[in-house]
């Protein structure tokens, strides 16, 4: 296959580091996607993620072919759910929503759930494009420490806490958090790498 240009439908800097680190030469274009889920999205977070990474990456697909494709191009799509007794915590609106969550997690396992959506977009000679999707969750496993409210309080003062799913971030200070994980430590950042270049290996291809 000739190089592809690779497309994160995200702003995430946690993503575009992995990716980094992955040797993936990217772009960025972050996608307003509509994240909202109904009642059976949410009885199954896994296919919520899934649901959520697709709408990001089809948002992006629309717009990549509406400025004319003229090379292959890889539009990658994901979503990172914190799930804790089939509950899904997002990212927290204030101090008191970011603490009360952690007061949630403290003592707690919990579930890390990625879902990730590469779309393959290929120009064909007749003027059209030719589309194939790859979508896919990743699960892993965080147990908190038994967390006093000074712990809680002291963490949520950094800032750190609230542009992340469950109000915390594993690979910055939230790690104080932590007592262990299991699985992809990348996939509780937010986005399992492995996993993804084993799916669509072609994405080590990338020229951008």
């Amino acid at each position: 296959m000739s190089k592809i240009e690779v497309v994160l439908a995200s702003s995430s800097p946690r993503r575009r580091q992995l990716l980094d680190e992955a040797g993936i030469r990217f772009r960025v274009q972050a996608a307003d996607a509509d994240e909202s889920l109904d009642d059976d999205l949410r009885a199954d977070p896994a296919r919520a993620a899934r649901t959520v990474a697709e709408r990001k990456a089809a948002m992006v697909v629309q717009q990549v072919i509406a400025d004319s494709l003229t090379h292959t191009t890889a539009v990658i799509g994901a979503d990172t759910m914190v799930v804790l007794d089939g509950r899904i915590f997002g990212k927290p609106q204030n101090f008191s929503a970011a603490c009360g969550m952690l007061r949630k997690l403290s003592g707690r396992t919990h579930q890390v759930i990625t879902g990730v959506s590469v779309w393959m977009l290929e120009p064909t000679a007749n003027g059209e494009v030719s589309i194939g999707r790859r979508t896919f969750s990743e699960v892993s496993e965080v147990t908190f420490k038994d967390l006093s409210d000074d712990d809680i309080k002291t963490y949520v003062h950094t800032g750190e806490a609230y542009d992340k799913a469950g109000s915390y971030a594993i690979q910055g200070e939230g790690a104080r958090l932590v007592a262990r994980w299991e699985g992809d430590w990348r996939n509780i950042v937010g986005l399992p790498v492995e996993t993804l270049l084993h799916l669509v290996p072609a994405l080590c291809e990338s020229d951008t």
